[in-house]
């Protein structure tokens, strides 16, 4: 089960990323509330929900992402994703 969750977040993390990659970012862009609510959280299933929150939480652990606040929870990319994708 495990290896699963891992797998699960792992996805997750990948296409966080992949966002920011595709937003030809510059550094401390705010992920899209639009994009993460209306498009990708609409997508997962529960489980993956439940994963999604604790990779946003790590990823933010991790100094990739920070809590920018909104009506919507929203997040910005850090200089360390920027780094870590070489943009």
């Amino acid at each position: 089960m495990g290896t699963q969750k891992e797998a699960i977040r792992l996805a997750i993390r990948d296409e966080l990323l992949g966002k920011y990659r595709e937003m030809h970012a510059k550094g401390k862009d705010v992920l899209s509330t639009d994009w993460l609510y209306g498009d990708f959280l609409l997508s997962l299933s529960k489980k993956e929900e439940a994963a999604l929150e604790e990779e946003i939480a790590e990823m933010i652990a991790d100094g990739l992402i920070e809590y920018v606040g909104g009506p919507k929870p929203s997040y910005r990319f850090t200089t360390k994703a920027k780094d870590l994708l070489c943009l």
